[in-house]
Parts: structure tokens; C-alpha cells; sequence
């Protein structure tokens, strides 16, 4: 596998392996997040971490404050003009190694193999979404996706199931492929304590509501609209249900047109973009997720740290940190029926969700680290540059 950990560690101020990660966005997400929690690591195992990626959303000041060095550039949609700017940057700054992060990025990435002769290149997905693409986008995607891998020196997947769809879409060379999750701080969520009635007043919500929490960016793939399907029968049967949807997005406007005509405004809030997701989560009586397809989502790992009872879609992603009927329930995706139901039994059994709860707070402390994550990264990247 290359140099010891000891000699990696030996590097630090002395030499250090010089990396740039790319992401078309700063804005909240997997992606982002994975980027902050390698940055914060960096260093203690000798590597220099520069970052290419727009100023547009909330990550951007915290990757300026642990990052070597930034490049703040305009990605979307493809530039040249931009992919010539990385190249300049790769060069100027003595880069070994690129890791793209996302579909977005690893356009830009694997060209530079090209333009930069001798650079290694790291890719990682976060999630690979094709269902959303017409015929012909989709193909000529898969198309590009297929022609880049020749130019991917590590492909990295977030999660079985998606390494899996990977290769069966050709997108990925088995044996330079590697699976490494996201990973958590588990005791930033389990050792929280919280005031849940003033979370209750403050969202308007009676003082003995049943609360659902969804922590998800509002886009079509969470699936938030089959959620609020599954809650306007769900008050019917449970009118002190109610639901929080914690995040921002693109679909912001049309879940919140979608609230009011359903008559929902009374029992659904939007939080927006919060920081106290981990006290957020204490509040939660259940968590769920109605996504139709993730990569290896950061909020479920950490609703079993919180020990939240979960209901999540049986979808890639999902079920990979998600086991049915031991550490949460598993429903249907796109079925606003089968969500409903799962929610039903959630409520109505709250000794399961106990078991539930306690099984996957042992689950996130043993599996699901931002260590265990990082130390299989520093692995890849040993073995690629050296």
C-alpha cells in the first residue's frame, strides 16, 4: 500500500502532498460536507488541500478557513474557459493529485489528466443519478461518463449500492474502484441535550405534537412530495402529527404552493437551512426520509447517532445504512401510501422504535466515523500518488 502511516504523518510541514478538490457548488450537501470533514484532517496526515469551487452557498467560508489555498470559479454550466483556469492553477501550484467530487466536477477532473501530464486523478461520485435525464441527455451522459473512466486513475463510491450501479452503467473500472462511506462524529449527536418545548413553541407546534423531521435540501429527488401525500392522510388518522422539513432548495417555492393547497400550513413548517440539526433531531419523535435515491445520506447516519427511530425509502443509499426492522423501517419509495403506513407503525410501536433507536446509535459509533472515513481516504491516496 505504499508509505506507513508513520511516514505520511512525517510530512506534515515538511513537503506536504499537494491535492486539489473540485465541486461545481458550495451550497449545502454531500458533497460539501465530505469535502469540509477532509479538510479538517489534512494536514495531521500530510497532505495540502486546495479547493476549485464557486463562492454560491454556505460551505464556501469554511472551506477559505481550513483549505491551503482557494480558486473561487464559476463551473455551471461547462466552461472551457474554466477548465483552462484549473489547468493553470495545477500547474502553478505544484498539484499531484485531483479529486473531483460529483458529476459536475469530474468533467473538469479527468480532462486534466490530459492537460497535465503526470497529475493523478481521484473521483468520487456522491450519488449517480441518471433516472433524471430524457433519453438522449441520459445517453449522451453515460456516453461521457464512460469515455472519462479511462482517464481515473481511483474511482470511489460512497456506498455499496452505488458502486454497484456503477458498474453496471459502465461507468467504473472494478478493479480501481473502491467504496468508502461518509462518515460522522457520532458524539456530536448523542450527547445533546435539548429544551423540546421551546423547539415546539417556536415552530408553532402544540406542546404534545408527534413530530416527523426531515432533514433534506427541498429538490424532486428526496422524494418530498410523496412525503406530504403520505402526511395529508396521516392527519387524518393522527391530527397531532406534525411535520418539520429542515433544509433549502431549488423546490423551495413549489413544496411551500404544495403545502398551502393541500392545506397543510398548520402542520408542515419549512426551517430552511439550520446549524442545530443534532438538538433539531432530539426533538424529532421519528425521523424519515422519502428520497428516491442517495448516495450514502449524512442525515440518516445521523438521526441512528441521535438515536431518532427512522423510516426511510428502500433505495440505494438508504439501505445501506439502514437495515429493516433492526435499526428503522424500510418502505416503498414514490408511494405516498407506503410511507404513510410506515410512519403508522412507527407511531403505534414505540417499544420497536426504541430498538430500533438503541441498535442504530451502536451501528453509527462502530461504522459510520468521520475517522474510519478519512483513514480509508489517506489509503487511496497513498496508493495513488505513491
Amino acid at each position: 500500500m505504499g508509505r506507513s502511516w508513520n511516514c505520511i504523518r512525517s510530512c506534515v510541514g515538511n513537503n506536504m502532498e499537494k491535492i486539489l478538490y473540485i465541486a461545481v457548488s458550495s451550497q449545502t450537501g454531500g458533497a460539501p460536507r465530505h469535502i469540509l470533514d477532509a479538510l479538517k484532517n489534512a494536514k495531521e496526515w500530510g497532505y495540502e488541500i486546495r479547493v476549485a469551487v464557486p463562492d454560491d452557498g454556505d460551505y464556501y467560508p469554511w472551506f477559505e478557513e481550513y483549505a491551503a489555498g482557494m480558486l473561487n470559479l464559476r463551473m455551471k454550466p461547462y466552461s472551457f474557459r474554466s477548465l483552462l483556469a484549473l489547468r493553470r492553477y495545477v500547474r502553478e501550484h505544484g498539484i499531484r493529485l485531483v479529486h473531483s467530487h460529483g458529476k459536475g466536477a469530474g468533467m473538469y477532473a479527468r480532462p486534466l489528466k490530459v492537460l497535465c501530464p503526470g497529475i493523478r486523478v481521484v473521483h468520487t461520485f456522491h450519488g449517480v443519478h441518471v433516472e433524471q435525464y430524457g433519453r438522449l441527455t441520459r445517453a449522451f451522459y453515460c456516453l461521457i461518463e464512460r469515455s472519462l473512466k479511462r482517464l481515473t486513475d481511483c474511482f470511489i463510491c460512497v456506498s455499496q449500492g452505488e458502486r454497484d450501479e456503477a458498474l453496471r452503467l459502465g461507468f467504473v473500472v472494478k478493479k480501481r474502484t473502491r467504496v468508502i462511506g461518509n462518515g460522522i462524529d457520532p458524539e456530536a449527536y448523542g450527547s445533546v441535550s435539548v429544551d423540546r418545548g421551546s423547539y415546539l413553541e417556536e415552530f408553532g407546534f402544540p406542546q404534545d405534537a408527534y413530530v416527523i423531521g426531515c432533514v433534506a435540501r427541498l429538490e424532486q429527488i428526496k422524494g418530498i412530495g410523496y412525503l406530504l401525500g403520505a402526511m395529508e392522510k396521516l392527519l387524518k388518522k393522527y391530527p397531532r402529527c406534525r411535520l418539520l422539513l429542515v433544509g433549502d432548495g431549488p423546490d423551495r417555492e413549489k413544496t411551500e404552493s404544495r403545502i398551502q393547497e393541500a392545506g397543510l400550513a398548520e402542520a408542515v413548517q419549512i426551517a430552511g437551512f439550520r446549524y442545530d440539526v443534532p438538538q433539531l433531531l432530539k426533538v424529532f419523535d421519528v425521523f424519515v426520509s422519502a428520497s428516491l435515491k442517495e448516495g450514502l445520506p449524512y442525515t440518516l447516519m445521523e438521526a441512528l447517532a441521535a438515536g431518532t427511530p427512522v423510516v426511510a425509502t428502500d433505495v440505494t443509499g438508504n439501505r445501506d445504512v439502514v437495515t429493516h426492522n433492526q435499526t428503522g423501517l424500510l418502505v416503498a419509495s414514490r408511494d405516498p401510501e407506503a410511507i404513510y403506513k410506515g410512519l403508522c407503525y412507527a407511531k403505534e410501536h414505540p417499544q420497536e422504535c426504541q430498538r430500533w433507536a438503541e441498535n442504530g446509535k451502536r451501528l453509527a459509533r462502530e461504522e459510520f466515523t468521520v475517522q474510519k472515513s478519512w483513514k480509508s481516504l489517506v489509503q487511496v491516496y497513498n496508493q495513488v500518488i505513491f
